[in-house]
């Protein structure tokens, strides 16, 4: 009888709960966070020894959780990364953000807005950085006009160039005030404060003299709002702050509004400061614009047994520390039901398991028509990860343009996962679908994000975006606009 029960004992320790060996169900397990640690602070002090023991889980992450994996590099450069980052361990011990910095700097060449690392602070506050950033717009006070191939400003004299660059490699257009005739001012795309360029101009007489141009930071942002809303000006205006699942009942609104709006001949869909969330929305707004076909990002996804921990810790930590309408919570009440039944079957039904999806599915145009009129999509720095898509999307539109400044460039491998290191309490995110624009070749600009094709200077947005829209719903103007443009 004994000997019966030890031998019980043991399958049961082989076997964990419910069936399922183990090893297996440690493998689905570990990486899980409970919702009451999403805000924790980080650890104090990090040992070397817990520092190392981080970098093995790091390791697993991002072999077997990050779906840009295969694209960043080898598993040559990958061993010397994770070799790197091990010799970089020091021998005493560091506080949580140090170790946060010392992440950051071996993974930096990865490149990507999505993987990122932070801390918990004393306060709870989250001490989030990127393994890339933001290149900010930043824009010169000087105006140019063009004549022919030649730029000049208001007292005549033409741009001969900037440095080593060719005037139409530091200009670009600006809504001027006598559209459908441009302005031209330098831009520069710069994470920090740039010099401020030596340009050369040469005088009505041919003399040449070089001219620093100051340089401001471009600011489009018009604060906080309703999470959507629409206006007449005398043209529909859609503005929207969110594509995130808290906000239900204000996208459902959003999506009713593309057939509500469809007839008009101008329509401007405001998507400045969108950080993120779930781009099906603005695909379900598109679908319901036009009757096209449009073409959406190749797609390649991650799915393991790592994903999906990283899955249910994302919604698990979103649902524990936003505030949600009655629809959002509901939402995502459901979404983290079904991360864990995912869980649960995949850990029974697979083990661990490592497969990508590769998908390049169309939005398929459900209007009863083409769209007829003209889209003006306004977008900011703050444009980001699934906000971009829009841009994707409109820019398949005849007539539609893209007007403000570049977007975030937060879209190379999207679809967040989170993982808590079990040692230093740092935390690092990772995507699990890697995305392609299907009409750039050489990838998603991440950082720099998409240029518009008409930038916007900030003073004064909505006169902009009126006399453009006004320009737009004149066959003359509009034509006249878009050969002012560069192609």
């Amino acid at each position: 009888m004994a000997r019966s029960i030890r031998i019980a004992v043991v399958l049961v320790l082989a076997l964990g709960c419910g069936g399922v060996p183990a090893p297996v169900r440690e493998a689905y397990t570990d990486l899980t966070v409970e919702p009451a640690r999403c805000r924790a602070p980080s650890a104090a002090r990090v040992s070397p020894a817990a520092m190392r023991a981080d970098l093995a889980v790091i390791e697993r992450v991002f072999r077997r959780g990050y779906a840009g994996y295969e694209y960043a590099g080898t598993e040559e450069e990958w061993a010397r990364a994770f070799a790197e980052a091990r010799a970089a361990v020091p021998d005493a011990p560091i506080d949580a953000l140090a170790f946060r910095d010392l992440l950051l700097e071996r993974f930096g060449w990865l490149d990507d807005n999505h993987v990122g690392f932070w801390i918990r602070d004393a306060d709870g506050r989250r001490r989030w950085r990127s393994t890339s950033g933001h290149r900010q717009a930043w824009i010169g006070a000087r105006r140019f006009v063009r004549r022919g191939d030649a730029f000049v400003d208001e007292a005549g004299r033409e741009l001969v160039g900037c440095g080593d660059r060719p005037p139409a490699a530091i200009l670009r257009p600006l809504a001027g005030d006598a559209l459908p005739a441009l302005a031209w001012a330098p831009v520069v795309l710069s994470r920090t404060r740039p010099e401020p360029p030596l340009c050369t101009l040469r005088d009505p007489d041919g003399t040449t003299r070089g001219a620093r141009v100051a340089l401001e930071r471009l600011e489009l942002s018009d604060g906080r709002g309703p999470a959507f809303a629409r206006r007449q000006a005398p043209f529909p205006w859609l503005r929207l702050r969110t594509l995130f699942v808290n906000r239900r009942e204000a996208i459902d609104a959003f999506i009713a509004s593309a057939a509500e709006v469809r007839a008009a001949p101008v329509v401007v869909l405001d998507v400045r400061g969108v950080g993120g969330g779930a781009d099906r929305y603005l695909n379900r707004w598109f679908r319901d614009l036009t009757s096209e076909d449009l073409r959406y990002w190749r797609t390649d996804a991650l799915h393991s047994e790592v994903t999906l921990q990283g899955a249910l810790n994302f919604w698990e930590c979103v649902r524990s520390g936003v505030d949600s309408d009655a629809e959002g919570a509901a939402w995502l009440d459901a979404r983290v039901a079904r991360a864990r039944r995912e869980i649960e079957t995949a850990m029974r039904e697979r083990g661990p398991f490592r497969e990508r999806e590769r998908e390049h599915l169309p939005v398929p145009g459900r209007a009863p028509s083409p769209f007829a009129g003209r889209l003006i999509l306004l977008v900011d720095r703050g444009c980001a990860s699934a906000c971009e898509t829009s841009v994707l999307l409109a820019r398949q539109l005849d007539g539609a343009l893209v007007v403000g400044e570049n977007t975030e460039g937060t879209m190379k491998v999207g679809e967040l996962a989170s993982y808590r290191l079990p040692n230093s309490g740092v935390w690092l995110s990772a995507g699990r679908r890697a995305h392609r624009d299907p009409r750039v070749p050489e990838g998603f600009p991440e950082g720099r994000g998409y240029l518009p094709d008409l930038w916007l200077d900030g003073e004064d947005v909505a006169g902009d975006v009126a006399a453009l829209a006004a320009c737009l719903r004149d066959e003359a103007c509009a034509a006249a606009l878009r050969r002012a443009l560069p192609p």
